[in-house]
């Protein structure tokens, strides 16, 4: 009934032009549709989380995907059938490929295997699902409903990166974040006051000519939301993507347009003029490519919750819950992974409660790509 109606939608708003072709409603969770990463990296942000396929942490009830994180010692070690425990942390060795069968990581070596003498596992447990080489798309309409988590310290995303990276390493080749938040229920800059816990989205595409010159904040939106809350709530988040320009809806309203106004209402756009300056011999890393490049290419889903990370999502100058001596930010940007997420975990008495079972979890309802006829 959903997808009729939904078909039904489309054929009266957009005159029939677009056609479904994929969708999830979260009946299953469909290995053909979906790959569980499984890595203790932590990502370019040095999360504090390892990413396995125990279903704790993704599962499906009445339609809807949840992915929710948990403290590593209460899930089950498929080893041993029983919890992994505190002393884990500490004296145990973590091998994913032993543990889960798979590791998906690029660098097995350093994320695959982690050991509890080196300080190095991580003391909390999620799920990142992608639909990596099984389905991926360049341009059309996506339509996703979701509810983020609430707890503290939480960070969902809906986001795509590509199939190839045809124009090199991240962020050369491009992501699309097409929404995430912080799940703090009470979080704001110390200085200002502007909030930026679950009342917020972020919606961005990552570009960039080369890995430290990323230019995520000319394609950038924020939106906040006090009546319905991102975290309880569900919202409806869609992305329109052709060949001029990629468009962010949120609850039916267009919140942002990358590049705005579109490429073909601008005299020769392209993004590396865009994003200009650069620095000193920079070159263009999509120079023979479309004026679209790098977002010309076949990009696939991710949906995650991370826990944590010095990259900087989270701010070292912020309040939380309006006392920090009490509930502040555990840990320090500037410090390493393996401090950081040490210092969470200490915490753990300050933030723990804040994850109050499947409001924990982001929580997607559906998945639908759409493409004009012609496409």
């Amino acid at each position: 009934m959903r997808l009729l109606l939904a078909l039904v939608f489309l054929g009266a708003a957009f005159g029939e032009e677009w056609n479904l072709i994929w969708q999830d409603e979260f009946d299953i969770l469909d290995p053909d549709n979906w790959e569980h990463e499984v890595t203790a990296w932590g990502g370019g942000n040095g999360e504090f989380q390892v990413y396995t396929p125990d279903q704790e942490n993704s599962y499906i009830r009445d339609g809807v995907l949840f992915i929710k994180p948990t403290l590593l010692p209460e899930n089950i070690n498929p080893a041993t059938g029983e919890p992994f425990g505190e002393d884990f942390l500490t004296n145990g060795l973590l091998d994913l490929k032993e543990l889960y069968g798979n590791c998906t990581d690029f660098d097995p070596e350093n994320n695959c295997v982690r050991r509890g003498s080196e300080s190095s596992i991580p003391p909390t447990m999620s799920a990142r699902l992608r639909t990596y080489q099984r389905f991926a798309f360049c341009r059309g309409r996506a339509e996703l409903r979701a509810k983020m988590p609430r707890g503290d310290w939480l960070w969902p995303a809906m986001w795509m990166l590509p199939e190839e990276g045809v124009y090199g390493g991240w962020p050369m080749s491009g992501d699309i974040d097409i929404a995430e938040s912080i799940g703090n229920e009470d979080l704001k800059f110390a200085d200002s006051g502007d909030d930026i816990g679950m009342q917020r989205m972020k919606a961005t595409t990552n570009w960039g000519a080369t890995f430290d010159q990323n230019r995520n904040h000319l394609t950038l939106v924020h939106r906040l939301n006090f009546t319905e809350d991102f975290a309880n709530y569900f919202h409806d988040y869609v992305i329109e993507w052709d060949e001029n320009a990629i468009r962010w809806f949120l609850d039916g309203e267009l919140i942002l347009s990358a590049p705005d106004p579109p490429a073909n209402e601008q005299d020769n756009f392209n993004f590396f003029d865009f994003g200009a300056p650069w620095a000193e011999g920079t070159t263009n890393p999509w120079e023979e490519a479309s004026q679209m490049a790098p977002f010309d290419q076949d990009l696939h889903f991710i949906l995650s919750v991370a826990v944590g990370g010095v990259g900087g999502y989270f701010p070292d100058d912020v309040i939380n819950r309006g006392d920090n001596a009490v509930f502040g930010k555990p840990w320090n940007n500037t410090e390493s992974q393996v401090d950081a997420m040490w210092n969470l975990w200490d915490a753990r008495d300050r933030w723990l409660w804040t994850w109050e079972g499947e409001d924990a979890a982001m929580q997607v309802d559906y998945i639908r790509v759409y493409q004009k006829a012609e496409e």
